[in-house]
């Protein structure tokens, strides 16, 4: 029942966004008292904690492979497993600020945790350049900062849509890898640009 009970509260905070969404709600709509899903899940707060966990846990899937040749296939896959993360749990990015303000021991965790994917960012871009595949840094060109854009972007990417929501503006309407690859390419070296056109020959950008 308490999976049950996370996967539609899911559904609910993704189409109304949690401060919208009641217990009772959640209850009426599993059609089961407030009691019993109180039983489960003392309150929201309680609920919210435990949806964050199976967030977090599914994050943690989102590593470098070991004593292997990366491609630069990873970097995009990685954007990729990240934006389906983000449609999955949408309700918590388009309400960070409000989920930081409110629950701060989750935004605290997950501070922790996006500090870590940026380590992560950065372990990459550098194995890229041991590679020959990315330009080397240059006091003009900061790669934790690079990858600290990379994050922002893919992270709002999804909040942006819903403020430019013109049909006349088209360029929010692509898929977030193809904003990151225009800004990584200019980087690349002809190594890197060489095996991109190779990835983007079998691989196409995912709309």
């Amino acid at each position: 029942m308490k999976q049950k009970i996370k996967i539609q509260a899911l559904v609910l905070f993704n189409a109304a966004g949690i401060s919208n969404v009641s217990m009772k709600q959640i209850a009426d709509s599993l059609q089961i008292s407030a009691g019993n899903l109180q039983y489960h899940y003392k309150n929201k707060g309680v609920l919210l904690r435990c949806i964050y966990e199976d967030m977090y846990q599914e994050a943690l899937h989102y590593i470098i492979p070991k004593d292997s040749y990366i491609t630069l296939h990873h970097f995009e896959d990685i954007i990729l497993k990240f934006d389906a993360l983000q449609n999955k749990y949408s309700f918590f990015f388009n309400e960070i600020i409000h989920i930081g303000r409110n629950y701060p021991d989750i935004l605290k965790r997950h501070a922790h945790a996006t500090l870590e994917r940026l380590k992560e960012g950065k372990v990459l871009l550098d194995y890229y350049v041991e590679t020959e595949r990315l330009k080397p840094e240059t006091e003009l060109v900061d790669y934790d900062k690079l990858v600290h854009t990379f994050w922002m972007l893919s992270t709002f990417w999804q909040s942006q849509r819903q403020i430019i929501m013109s049909t006349a503006y088209v360029v929010n309407q692509c898929h977030v890898v193809e904003i990151l690859w225009n800004i990584l390419l200019p980087h690349l070296t002809e190594k890197g640009i060489a095996e991109y056109k190779q990835i983007r020959k079998y691989i196409p950008i995912s709309k």
